[in-house]
């Protein structure tokens, strides 16, 4: 990878139609369209608690699944992965599991605890400056044992903290560090690939609606860091859609549709696939909150 100050990713949009060519694979692709659709389900079922008064926390943001899928699904065991402050749903994309998680967002069991240290989570209660000096701690510990691990690290807006985003880049890139920092951004706002390029490392702007755009960046961005070349920020960002006005992206944003419309133009697509695999996720989410 070099170093850019913003690479536009190819969006899956803009991908040939049927059986072009790819560098994912068919079966990564079936793996990423899962996810994404489980992430979505969930992310709804915390926002319907929520306004039930059933959990404690703000429901998670919808419109993200395909950055905490994208760069999630091809983590090991052993990489660690900051989630950004009430970030479940990377966590839920690291592996933890959905009866955990709303124990701990349930406010009938406060008390609850998940098994962050395992599964190398950083605890989404905690603030993001604490997520993002974790996340650099275990980076340094990873570059000093040589174990080809990373951290990744989600920075949540870049505009909401940009100080500590530009504090976490400066020492990644000092340090050349084996970790992805992974931010959203707005529409006009800062080039935040820019400073990474400052920072003496690669930038990646890519559709942040775009599941498959977002898993080819951070499949070069991981190779990146583990054969020791340093870190990488990936910056999602709304895409404009050709025939649009500048600025513009989707009236909802919604990468499990987005993605599905791709596999449809790859011949992909199957219906069954997409029944069982909401069925089978919906009775988990419904035995993880007790409804029969």
């Amino acid at each position: 990878m070099t170093i850019a100050s913003k690479r536009s990713a190819t969006t899956a949009g803009s991908a040939p139609p049927q059986n072009g060519f790819s560098l994912v694979s068919d079966e990564k692709l079936l793996a990423l369209y899962s996810t994404v659709l489980k992430c979505r389900m969930l992310g709804r079922r915390i926002r319907i608690l929520s306004k039930q008064g059933r959990l404690t926390r703000a429901p998670e943001a919808l419109g993200q699944e395909a950055a905490a899928a994208g760069v999630g699904l091809d983590l090991h065991p052993g990489d660690t992965l900051a989630p950004s402050p009430h970030g479940f749903i990377p966590c839920f994309v690291k592996g933890l599991p959905v009866d955990r998680i709303f124990s701990v967002l349930s406010s009938a069991s406060r008390r609850a605890r998940s098994p962050y240290a395992p599964l190398k989570l950083i605890p989404p209660s905690l603030s993001l400056a604490a997520q993002l000096d974790r996340a650099i701690g275990a980076a340094i510990t990873n570059k000093a044992g040589g174990n080809r691990k990373i951290a990744v690290a989600f920075c949540g807006n870049s505009s909401a903290s940009p100080g500590l985003l530009r504090e976490a880049m400066r020492r990644a890139g000092q340090l050349s560090l084996p970790i992805l920092l992974v931010c959203h951004s707005n529409p006009g706002g800062e080039e935040i690939c820019l400073q990474a390029q400052e920072c003496g490392f690669p930038g990646v702007t890519v559709d942040g609606d775009d599941a498959v755009a977002v898993y080819r960046v951070a499949t070069e961005a991981i190779a990146h860091a583990r054969r020791g070349s340093g870190p990488t920020l990936i910056e999602c960002r709304p895409w404009p859609l050709s025939g649009r006005k500048p600025g513009q992206r989707r009236t909802a944003a919604n990468p499990a549709l987005n993605l599905e419309r791709y596999l449809i133009r790859k011949a992909l697509f199957d219906r069954k696939f997409k029944s069982a695999t909401a069925t089978s996720f919906r009775r988990e989410l419904d035995a993880a909150i007790g409804i029969n």
